[in-house]
């Protein structure tokens, strides 16, 4: 009996130490904290923590201009966990620490000179790298006006305007300039600073002087006005638009100071109860922000075959406006036929343009309206960036015009010959017509019209094109206006 007791608690006491031994070996996780700079400069390794080994920071290696390191955080902006540089913790998953910076603020002093005239103007005080509004102009001089503050007293070096928002790197001294009452402000040497006035013209904001050395080319400060339904099309030196035109951030060259007035143009309207976008295009089209049919840009609209202005239910060569009933129709158009081969009886017209009478966009919209030709839906694809995206729901390409305003085409399909002239492709191909026929070949040409033709393929890549369809398809029509033209 003594036997068997002794071999349970052998047995129990190897299984205790087993267990320990197994413990005793487990191999122990690893995390790894990465540095992040955070605003800052310079390179950080990782650093590996063993689980439930404390470990020392690394010391923080990053610095950053104007700033002092105050410590590290588990989040960008300081809401998470704070660590001190070279703090010893414990680490339980990996985690990226990003360095907390506190902003340097050296003080330094404007201190502004009558040059000659009379008067008190208190120094002011900036703080370096914030810009500031100058103190107004407080001095006067008996026969003469001022005309703008110079680092030189002589008016030689850099030239600022009075209440100009300016920034300084260290104490500066401003002196007045004057010029003679019914006289110009005197004209400035070579090398000299001269100041562009930015003018809102109607808009909203501000924008300081800009200050140029005579002779030397600059690039003029980005506009940073706005205003509510116009878009910035650039500068001019006279408030209507019939001076000298620079565009944004043009490099000019400038001998003297100048005003430069905004340009604005509206950047949407209405015509006949439909809307229209400036795209910003150089030819100046504004395109319907809706297709013909359609009441909202997510909407599909009405599809039409080309030259026929009256959806159908089936699109075909057979019930085609413009093929002569019961002929096939390689040989039986009777309009818009510039191939004998292609026409009934041998007709040709040598119409490569829609006219108006089968624009479904005129006959649907009214004059203000027409259908696109070839070379504006070019223009719409080459000068404005795209992308396949989903509004309210419905698939579609999205065109960002140079000024930054958009138009949606929706993934709207269409009806094919090929198909039995039935409808398909919806949601994932958009196809849609211009006015402009096509010259493909000496034979099919004039049986094929200009479409825009865009879909999202099967490797997720956006494929855009403007090609060509037959034109008895029923696709869609979004139109131009010509009525309201910038």
């Amino acid at each position: 009996m003594k036997t068997r007791q002794y071999t349970i608690i052998l047995v129990a006491i190897f299984t205790v130490v087993a267990m320990l031994a197994i413990s005793g070996c487990k191999k122990k996780d690893t995390y790894t904290v990465t540095f992040n700079a955070n605003g800052g400069t310079g390179e950080m390794a990782e650093q590996v923590f063993i689980e439930g080994e404390p470990q020392t920071l690394i010391a923080n290696a990053f610095t950053y201009q104007g700033h002092t390191f105050e410590g590290w955080n588990t989040m960008r902006n300081g809401t998470g966990t704070s660590y001190d540089d070279r703090q010893r913790i414990t680490v339980t998953s990996d985690m990226t620490l990003y360095a907390q910076w506190k902003k340097i603020i050296t003080f330094v002093t404007v201190t502004f000179d009558a040059n000659g005239g009379t008067g008190e103007m208190r120094t002011q005080q900036y703080v370096v790298g914030s810009p500031q509004v100058l103190r107004p102009n407080g001095f006067t001089k008996e026969g003469y006006y001022f005309y703008n503050w110079n680092t030189a007293s002589d008016g030689s070096e850099t030239a600022y305007a009075d209440m100009q928002k300016i920034t300084v790197s260290g104490n500066v001294t401003l002196y007045a300039q004057w010029a003679l009452n019914g006289t110009l402000p005197p004209s400035p040497l070579p090398g000299a600073g001269v100041t562009v006035t930015f003018d809102a013209n109607g808009g909203n904001g501000y924008m300081s002087p800009q200050i140029y050395t005579v002779g030397v080319a600059q690039a003029l400060t980005a506009n940073e006005f706005t205003k509510e339904n116009y878009w910035f099309a650039g500068w001019n030196t006279a408030t209507d638009g019939s001076g000298i035109a620079y565009a944004n951030t043009e490099e000019i060259t400038i001998t003297e100071d100048i005003i430069l007035y905004a340009q604005w143009k509206v950047s949407s309207g209405e015509a006949a109860g439909h809307i229209w976008v400036d795209l910003g295009l150089p030819s100046g089209t504004l395109w319907a922000t809706c297709n013909v049919g359609a009441s909202v840009p997510e909407e599909y609209g009405n599809y039409y075959a080309w030259a026929e202005t009256l959806p159908k239910s089936r699109y075909t060569w057979y019930n085609y406006k413009y093929c002569y009933s019961g002929l096939h129709y390689e040989s039986s158009l009777t309009k818009y036929c510039n191939n004998a081969e292609c026409g009934y009886q041998g007709y040709t017209d040598n119409l490569n343009t829609l006219l108006p009478e089968d624009d479904a966009a005129i006959a649907n919209w009214g004059a203000d309206w027409r259908m696109p030709t070839w070379d504006e839906m070019t223009e719409l694809v080459n000068n404005c960036s795209s992308e396949w995206t989903v509004q309210n729901g419905i698939n579609g390409l999205l065109f960002t015009g140079p000024n930054g305003n958009t138009v949606f085409f929706p993934a709207s399909g269409g009806y094919f010959e090929l198909d039995d002239g039935r409808l398909g492709y919806v949601g994932t191909l958009g196809f849609y017509w211009t006015s402009t026929l096509a010259i493909v070949s000496s034979l099919s040409g004039p049986l094929r019209s200009c479409i825009l033709d865009f879909e999202l393929d099967l490797n997720n890549e956006l494929r855009i094109r403007v090609m060509w369809a037959d034109r008895c398809d029923g696709l869609s029509v979004r139109p131009v206006c010509v009525s309201a033209r910038n």
